[in-house]
């Protein structure tokens, strides 16, 4: 019997519940195992604890925000995949942020579709280049 290739893991963290539980959701739904955390703190541990793909990464937390929160990530694990979920990034915060080594943006609100197809797209990216 052969053995099933592992469930690729996404790390989401957001504070706002509805939407992190529709993204987790769409993920499993999606075939991935979907982690998630809903605030800065918890985020920079379940990528320790966890060690996912992918991090789904909201720009606008309270206490720690998102870029706060991807250095103390980037401190630990530089190579991780972040995508920046952000509803109004302004270009100073982009700019931040792509100093950190971002991977992706995505604009809220989005078409589930296009969220899924980002996931799928970064993690073919990662698999090539690990070739």
């Amino acid at each position: 019997m052969k053995n099933k290739p592992a469930r690729r893991k996404i790390l989401v963290i957001d504070d706002e519940r509805d939407l992190r539980e529709v993204m987790t959701e769409l993920l499993e739904t999606a075939g991935y195992r979907a982690i998630s955390a809903a605030n800065g703190a918890d985020g920079v541990r379940m990528n320790e604890q966890e060690n996912p793909d992918i991090i789904v990464l909201d720009l606008r937390m309270p206490g720690m925000d998102g870029i706060e929160t991807l250095r103390r990530i980037r401190e630990q694990d530089s190579g991780v995949s972040v995508v920046i979920l952000t509803a109004n990034g302004g270009a100073g915060t982009i700019r931040e942020a792509a100093g950190l080594t971002v991977s992706e943006y995505l604009s809220k609100p989005f078409e589930n579709q296009e969220f899924i197809k980002l996931i799928g797209d970064l993690l073919w990216r990662q698999m090539v280049t690990r070739k």
